[in-house]
């Protein structure tokens, strides 16, 4: 997926100034690429490749101030359908400043993000901690039937630091902090002709 491959944009990186074929000329503001992600101390690389915690969110802050849904999603289709044509660059300070209010128009947009990655977070981990606790009981439960109490102790003590583990590192997969990260910020001037 191209937009998790996109390195980061940094404060103070050079913004370029586009137009964009099927944008209108009263389009005027800056669009940005965000990956609202959460980062896990206890996460692993046998978690299935189906589950993502991460989300790409795209936003066009208008000169005026606003911030719109709609026209940052038709940017960024227009954007993977075309080529843009750049027409200058913003000097260092320009591009800070959108650098600044782009960042935190990115942090009260992407919050509902955010959140829906959590709660999903949140449900995975609870899935995981149920289908454990049936797992653990069952392999107890076949201990137990094991008839020579020195193997039937020997594996429940093997059994009691599985488990004791398995807990440890859900824990820590509950500890999720926000990863918000800018890929791309464009001043789009409208589109050309």
């Amino acid at each position: 997926d191209l937009a998790t491959r996109l390195p980061r944009c940094a404060p103070g990186q050079p913004v370029s100034v586009v137009s964009i074929p099927g944008i209108s000329g009263a389009i005027q503001g800056f669009w940005s690429l965000w990956r609202i992600a959460i980062a896990t101390t206890g996460s692993s690389s046998a978690e299935p490749a189906g589950w993502s915690r991460r989300r790409i969110m795209p936003l066009f802050l208008a000169d005026g101030g606003k911030v719109y849904g709609p026209t940052a999603r038709h940017i960024w289709e227009q954007l993977m359908a075309t080529s843009p044509q750049i027409r200058a660059i913003l000097d260092p300070q320009a591009s800070q400043v959108a650098f600044a209010e782009l960042q935190r128009a990115a942090e009260e947009y992407g919050k509902p993000v955010y959140d829906a990655l959590v709660q999903q977070h949140r449900s995975r981990l609870v899935q995981e901690r149920e289908k454990a606790v049936y797992a653990f009981a069952a392999r107890r439960k076949a201990i137990e039937r094991i008839g020579l109490a020195q193997v039937r102790n020997h594996r429940r003590n093997l059994l009691a630091m599985e488990e004791q583990a398995f807990y440890e590192q859900l824990d820590k997969k509950s500890q999720a902090h926000p990863e918000m990260v800018p890929l791309i910020i464009l001043r789009v001037e409208g589109g050309r002709e």
